[in-house]
């Protein structure tokens, strides 16, 4: 299974990242036709903080994106989350936000977390990272060096 980052949900209403809002269409297209993908209520939380404030969405809009997000397998936060998230913080020094989304991948069964707040390739407890997004910048356009 694969667990997705909010980050593939701002990208996905975030029209000045052409190419990453892209990919994250693609992805999210995926998700809701697939019951191989998961997400957790941190994701829709975090997507409903960054759609008000920087994308100036108001409750109602930001209600039917959540809804429809929702289709996908969502994983309720727990205390084991907590404690597992506080163990991979320490472990991996990563921060206690990025460990909770890690922890919840976990959870829900997850052997890949997309993500581009975590190392490209590497392994966080029994969940890889993978960033879809790391061959282009700010604007979405391919950064030098890659195709």
């Amino acid at each position: 299974m694969t667990f997705l980052d909010t980050n593939v949900f701002v990208y996905f209403v975030d029209g000045r990242a052409c190419k990453k809002q892209a990919i994250a269409r693609k992805l999210i297209e995926n998700a809701l036709s697939s019951s191989r993908y998961a997400i957790s209520v941190q994701v829709l939380n975090e997507f409903a903080n960054v759609a008000m404030k920087k994308f100036q969405m108001d409750e109602g809009e930001v209600v039917e994106y959540i809804e429809a997000f929702h289709q996908i397998k969502t994983i309720p936060p727990s205390v084991e989350q907590t404690l597992n998230a506080l163990s991979h913080r320490k472990h991996y020094g990563i921060q206690f936000y990025d460990s909770l989304i890690v922890a919840a991948a976990e959870h829900a069964g997850c052997d890949e977390l997309v993500t581009e707040d975590l190392n490209d390739g590497q392994i966080y407890g029994s969940v890889k990272a993978v960033n879809p997004f790391k061959n282009f910048g700010q604007t979405g356009r391919q950064t030098k060096g890659t195709k």
